[in-house]
Order: C-alpha cells, then structure tokens, then sequence
C-alpha cells in the first residue's frame, strides 16, 4: 500500500525530533455551532413563524365609481308544479320557502334565524376542493316590499332576498377577511357558492348563478362546476375584490348587473 515516506534527521545541536504531521485543534466557533443547531431543532419542531395577521378587502369601487354590491336571491314558486321539463318561475320573495308575509312582518324566529351562506372554495371541482372561509348574510338584510297583511294593518313593509351592501346600511358580508400575507397560503382566487338555509324546516337550498330554465341540453343534468359558482378575484395592492361571471368573463355585482342566484330544484 502507498505510505508517507518521512525521512527522521538527527539534529546535531538540540536533542528533539519534528514530526512534520499536521494537527489542527479548533475549539473556535463551538458554541456558535451549538446556537445554530439548538436555532434549527426548535424550527424543524415548532415550524417557521408565519404572518396569520387578517386584512379586510373590499367590493373595488365601478367605473362609475359606487362601491355597492347587489345580490339578488331567486326563489323558485312552488304552486307550479315541478315536470319533466325546465323549471322557470323563480320570484324575489320569501314566500315560497314557507314563510307568511305574517312572519315576515314581525319577524319571527324562524325568519330571523335563516339566513344565506356563501362558501368560498380553491377551485370548482367537488372532489378536490377546499372550503377556506364562509360569509353569513342575515335576512334581516335587504331591501323591502308593500304587502297587505291585514286591513286593520293597510300596507306594510317586509323584507326581500335582495341585499345592496355597502359602506354604510347593509354591510354584513360586505368586506372579505383573508391572510394579508401570501407566504403560508398563495391564494388570490376563489370560487364562491351559495345556500340558503330555512330555519322553519332546517333545510339548506342549494343555488344556481342560471335559472334552470336557461340551461341546456338539461335542467337537471348540467355541470356543476360551471352553474354553481361565481368566481372571486383579489387584489392584494389595493385590498379589493371583484366578483366575475365565467359564463360572461364579465365583473358583477353593482346595481346594473347584480349578483344573481337561483333556487335549484329537483326533478
């Protein structure tokens, strides 16, 4: 095998032998080195620290500069009969899910304790989906309409399922709370659906952004992923967010053109 070859001289003065054998202790930087493994067990434990910290976006203002958002829940008449062919007699009233106008007036609390929810998701497929945050709108919301409930009584005011939220008025569900840092979710679009939930009957009514009506080759078998969503875009910049009609590649949601839902009904 190959060795060294050192050649060992014997001084003529001073009786000592130099081994020319490199040895290198370096006790230099040890507690460093201590520091920095200690500073990489607690992140591989506890994980890197991220910004959880909350921003409010809200509706970016149209070009004509208003900043309300209009949406418009359809609810389909049941007095007419569900057939074989397309469903098309949806009203803007409470009526249909159950409720007198009796109730609407006073405020009972099965109307009081409905109320929409809008989920928002990572992506329209229902197998892989991710639900990240809901929005509940009230009943209490909206705007009203005359009805006669009683001659005693005359015309009255009760509420309708269409809200214009705003700044100022009607404003829950109006702003959207998301992560104002992107680094631990990178997420700058979702994909918004609606239901309603009558607490009269403890039913969700799941919603449509067509009236079955308008949906074709089928009413009643369709793809969901392009007729139960509305797409929600962010702005992280300006804190702001547009909602968008895929069917369109159109912004929605003032008072033009409103953020329609429609009942969906069964066959």
């Amino acid at each position: 095998m190959d060795v060294n070859k050192i050649k060992i001289q014997l001084p003529v003065g001073n009786q000592f032998i130099n081994i020319p054998i490199e040895m290198k202790w370096d006790f230099g930087g040890r507690q460093d080195s201590v520091e920095e493994y200690q500073t990489e067990m607690v992140r591989e434990v506890i994980g890197l620290p991220y910004d959880f910290e909350i921003a409010r976006f809200v509706h970016e203002e149209f070009l004509n500069q208003t900043t309300e958002l209009n949406y418009r829940f359809h609810f389909f008449d049941n007095t007419v009969p569900v057939t074989t062919s397309a469903p098309s007699n949806w009203v803007l009233d409470y009526t249909p899910q159950g409720f007198l106008d009796t109730e609407l007036y006073y405020f009972t609390k099965p109307f009081t304790k409905s109320f929409f929810k809008l989920d928002f998701y990572d992506t329209k497929d229902e197998k892989t989906q991710n639900l990240y945050f809901t929005i509940i709108l009230p009943i209490q919301q909206g705007l009203t309409q005359s009805v006669i409930i009683n001659s005693i009584l005359g015309n009255v005011d009760v509420k309708t399922p269409n809200m214009i939220l705003d700044y100022i008025g009607d404003k829950e569900g109006y702003y959207i709370y998301w992560l104002r840092n992107r680094d631990y979710i990178n997420l700058d679009t979702f994909y918004m659906s609606a239901k309603f939930f009558n607490a009269k009957d403890g039913v969700y009514v799941t919603m449509t952004n067509t009236p079955q009506s308008n949906i074709t080759p089928s009413a009643f078998n369709f793809d969901p992923t392009k007729y139960f969503y509305y797409k929600v875009s962010l702005d992280y910049t300006n804190k702001t967010y547009q909602i968008i009609n895929e069917q369109t590649n159109l912004r929605i949601g003032g008072l033009p053109s409103p953020v329609l839902w429609y009942e969906y009904v069964n066959p």
